[in-house]
């Protein structure tokens, strides 16, 4: 029974596959230990590169986004880019950014954006759109939504007056979207010929108040050639009359005139507008005697200007029942009119209003301050005289001042 277990430990050595190793051959150890060699000599190589590489570029800081500051590496050029450089510009070295400089250009902030510039109102002028050059033809323009012919002349860098020359007068009172308006090349009057009046360019020339008919005949925008001031033109011709002024232009609301043509309301659809009411008439007196003359009527200005200080007392130029006090949506900003019988003055860019509808006033009394609200670049008064609706000269009324 005790011989049994020894001979099962002695079966269970034999189990294993591999013979028993008294000893490792010469052999292997000699060929450990030159692998050995080599792996440290490696190294020693390894360690040697490092050592003797050049030192690292100098490096430019860029901020980040969260205020560090990244290093950003530049390599030195090499030798054989530096031969080049030198064989291209003729031997003299070529001029080199130095790394404070180029430092610098990197620290330098890139131009705004919009998204950028949010906060700070940046913006783009929606009417930068006509180019600086100058213009030679006619051309046109599609009126869109909340366009009106003030706009239009100033994105075209024109008056008013020259939009409303060259087009038809429903459109310079009127304005819709959709409406082709005609811009001429520059400031001046538009001309449709008509053979059965026999007016020569020179007529022409003189209607408008040009000088030289030369200017017409010479306006790109009229194509003529081979025609002298003397020639008539066949009907229907457009003419461009370069610096011409038209008729006065009145840019008013529509009124109302009884049946001797007496203004008797003021834009009648107005809230502002008084309704209809008729009477006064005295003596004419200076409504802003203490301004400043600054603009005179003429073609295309259908009254005078005067400056003053904002704040300074208006007074009635005439005796009669207040027509119209309130804002208006033609370019006179708060307004004032007054009915004087046949007569009727307009009073323009008022800061505030001293009277109101249901009101009669005289000559001299105090009906507002000088401002500048409505279509205007400064304080001043817009004063017109109007007779049965027509614009008169102020400044040829006795009384007035100017």
């Amino acid at each position: 029974m005790s011989q049994q277990p020894a001979q099962k430990r002695s079966e269970a050595i034999r189990v294993s596959p591999y013979p028993v190793v008294e000893s490792v051959p010469r052999w292997r150890r000699g060929l450990g230990w030159l692998m050995l060699l080599a792996a440290l000599s490696l190294l020693l190589l390894a360690l040697g590169l490092v050592l003797t590489a050049p030192p690292p570029a100098q490096s430019a800081a860029v901020p980040d986004a969260a205020g560090s500051a990244p290093t950003v590496s530049l390599p030195p050029a090499s030798d054989a880019a530096e031969e080049v450089a030198a064989a291209a510009s003729g031997g003299m070295p070529l001029p080199t950014v130095s790394a404070a400089q180029l430092s610098a250009l990197l620290l330098t902030p890139p131009l705004p954006t919009p998204a950028d510039n949010a906060d700070a109102g940046w913006r783009i002028d929606p009417f930068t759109i006509i180019p600086d050059r100058a213009r030679m033809q006619m051309t046109s323009y599609t009126a869109q939504r909340g366009d009106t012919i003030d706009g239009i002349a100033y994105r075209y860098g024109l008056k008013r007056e020259s939009i409303a020359w060259c087009n038809p007068p429903i459109i310079a009172q009127i304005l819709r979207p959709g409406d082709e308006v005609t811009i001429p090349p520059a400031d001046g009057a538009c001309h449709q010929v008509l053979r059965t009046q026999g007016k020569t360019i020179r007529d022409i020339a003189e209607e408008y108040g040009v000088d030289d008919p030369f200017a017409i005949i010479d306006a790109p925008a009229n194509g003529l050639t081979d025609v002298s001031p003397e020639t008539l033109l066949p009907s229907n011709y457009q003419l461009f009359i370069p610096g011409g002024e038209g008729k006065v232009i009145t840019w008013n609301a529509p009124v109302q005139q009884d049946g001797a043509g007496n203004v008797v309301a003021f834009d009648p659809g107005s809230p502002y507008s008084c309704g209809a009411r008729s009477g006064g008439g005295t003596a004419w007196v200076n409504p802003l005697p203490n301004g400043t003359f600054v603009r005179g009527y003429y073609a295309g200005h259908s009254g005078i200007d005067i400056a003053a200080a904002t704040g300074t007392p208006i007074y009635a130029a005439n005796g009669g029942p207040i027509l119209y006090s309130g804002w208006n949506n033609w370019g006179y900003g708060r307004t004032v009119v007054i009915g004087h019988g046949p007569w009727s003055t307009l009073y323009g860019h008022m800061s505030s209003i001293a009277v109101r509808c249901g009101q009669s006033v005289y000559a001299g009394q105090v009906i507002g301050y000088v401002g500048s609200t409505g279509n205007s670049s400064g304080p001043h008064l817009h004063f017109e005289i109007r007779y049965r609706n027509e614009p008169q000269n102020p400044s040829s009324t006795a009384g007035i001042g100017w």
